[in-house]
C-alpha cells in the first residue's frame, strides 16, 4: 500500500514538472510586426517593437514573460525582454510590445552595412530567445526569421 501510494505521489511530482499540459502546442513568435523608436541616445537607443504571437490550442494561454535577441540582416541589433502579462484567446494571435535596447557600436554597424536595396526589398531579421506561460513550469525556446518591410513580409520559421 505505501509502495503505492509512493509511486502516485512520485507521478503526480513528475507531471507537474513538465513544460506543457498533455497535447498542449508551444505558443509560437510568428514574426516582427513592427519597431518604432522610443528614444535615441549616445550610447543606446529604445526601440518599442511588436511580436506577433500565436496560440494555436483550443485554450487560452498567458503569456508570462519573454525575452529575445534581434538580429537585422545577420547581424546583432537589439535585445528585449517583457514581464506584463500577456493572453493569448484560444486559436488565435497578438502583438505583444517589448521594449528593446540596442548599443551605439550596433546602430552604427546596421547603418553601415545596410545597402538601399535591402531597404526596398525588405530588411532580413532573425528573432530568438525564450518565453515563458502560465501553462509551462519553464522556459520554452524560439527561433524565427523572416523579412521586416519591403514589398513582402514571409516569414519562415517554427517556434520549437
Amino acid at each position: 500500500m505505501r509502495t503505492r501510494l509512493l509511486v502516485v505521489f512520485a507521478l503526480l511530482v513528475l507531471a507537474g514538472c513538465s513544460a506543457l499540459p498533455i497535447n498542449a502546442v508551444p505558443p509560437k513568435v510568428m514574426s516582427v510586426a513592427d519597431i518604432d523608436i522610443k528614444s535615441l541616445g549616445l550610447f543606446e537607443q529604445h526601440f518599442d517593437v511588436g511580436l506577433r504571437l500565436a496560440n494555436p490550442n483550443e485554450f487560452d494561454l498567458g503569456i508570462e514573460a519573454l525575452d529575445f535577441e534581434l538580429e537585422l540582416n545577420g547581424r546583432p541589433f537589439a535585445k528585449g525582454l517583457a514581464r506584463s502579462p500577456t493572453l493569448i484567446p484560444a486559436v488565435s494571435s497578438v502583438v505583444l510590445r517589448v521594449d528593446a535596447i540596442t548599443q551605439s557600436e550596433n546602430l552604427i554597424q546596421q547603418i553601415k552595412t545596410l545597402p538601399p536595396e535591402t531597404l526596398r526589398e525588405g530588411v532580413p531579421y532573425r528573432i530568438k530567445g525564450r518565453i515563458r506561460t502560465d501553462k509551462s513550469s519553464g522556459w520554452l525556446p524560439f527561433d524565427q526569421q523572416g523579412v521586416y518591410g519591403g514589398g513582402e513580409k514571409n516569414p519562415e520559421g517554427i517556434a520549437i
